[in-house]
């Protein structure tokens, strides 16, 4: 079942038989970067630490500025929150500018690839904050998408908790999407590999790429494994399905958080994507 939808996914979003000789011709579009030169950051946070009552997270797959009323909805949803996760962040001049009028927040990037048709404009995974991280870790996933042969990036960091000895970890994902589901095994499990290393509260969230129930349910039984809970959005009917199966792509996972309201806005038509907002409290 994964194959059948590996391959109508390949075949609806390129319309190509492309086979693994056909590969370099993407080399002229993408760019890729070692992992170790993938974080960027711009943008300075003023405030000092994470006020453990009340957190407010607002997650948005952007698909990299592309909808005409994506800059005057994200400068409405994102005003107030204390961490912003994007996927398909796009460093493009209309991002630039819109993420530069946010004062006193610091904009942590993994980047996945560069767009060289478009001057090297990168694009990945990014976390906006009021709070400055402790550290940023960024992770290409193991495995690369069908076709273009280009990697997905995971954006992880720290922030300190007002009069909290542990520090927060925020995870921004986009999942691995056009390939098998051993492919979307291993990038989840590299996520794993940060959740153990750290004994604080976390929250994990953002597109993950759940299209089919394989995925879904190895997902669930990962995070279940490590003690997460899932936020339950008021109307989480309105988040974006994968159009062949319905399952939902975009999620949030939390623990040691208490998650003390989440909804989506079902009305917005800035992304193919809803944006998410949950507000938390540190237990």
């Amino acid at each position: 079942m994964e194959r059948f939808f590996l391959v109508l996914t390949i075949a609806t979003f390129f319309n190509v038989n492309a086979s693994a000789q056909d590969k370099g011709v993407w080399d002229n579009y993408f760019r890729l970067i070692p992992e170790e030169q993938a974080h960027a950051y711009h943008g300075k946070a003023a405030a000092p630490a994470l006020n453990p009552h009340s957190i407010k997270a607002f997650v948005w797959n952007i698909k990299k500025t592309q909808m005409q009323s994506w800059k005057k909805e994200f400068e409405v949803y994102g005003k107030d929150q204390d961490l912003i996760l994007l996927q398909e962040a796009y460093r493009n001049k209309l991002f630039n500018s819109t993420t530069g009028s946010f004062k006193n927040y610091r904009w942590d990037m993994g980047i996945s690839m560069l767009y060289i048709k478009d001057n090297e404009t990168p694009t990945g995974t990014m976390i906006g904050s009021k709070v400055t991280p402790t550290e940023v870790i960024v992770k290409h996933s193991p495995d690369t998408e069908a076709v273009v042969n280009t990697p997905k990036a995971i954006t992880f960091a720290k922030y300190p908790i007002e009069h909290r000895p542990e520090e927060l970890l925020v995870i921004s994902v986009h999942g691995i999407n056009i390939t098998n589901y051993a492919s979307f095994k291993r990038h989840m499990n590299q996520a794993a590999v940060q959740i153990e290393e750290h004994s604080g509260p976390i929250l994990f969230a953002g597109d993950f790429n759940t299209r089919t129930q394989a995925r879904t349910q190895y997902l669930i039984k990962l995070i279940e494994k490590y003690g997460f809970k899932t936020v339950r959005f008021k109307n989480g009917h309105r988040r974006m399905r994968w159009k062949f199966t319905a399952n939902y792509l975009d999620h949030g996972f939390v623990r040691g958080l208490s998650v003390k309201a989440a909804h989506v806005v079902g009305e917005s038509i800035g992304s193919d994507h809803k944006p998410m907002f949950i507000e938390m409290a540190v237990d």
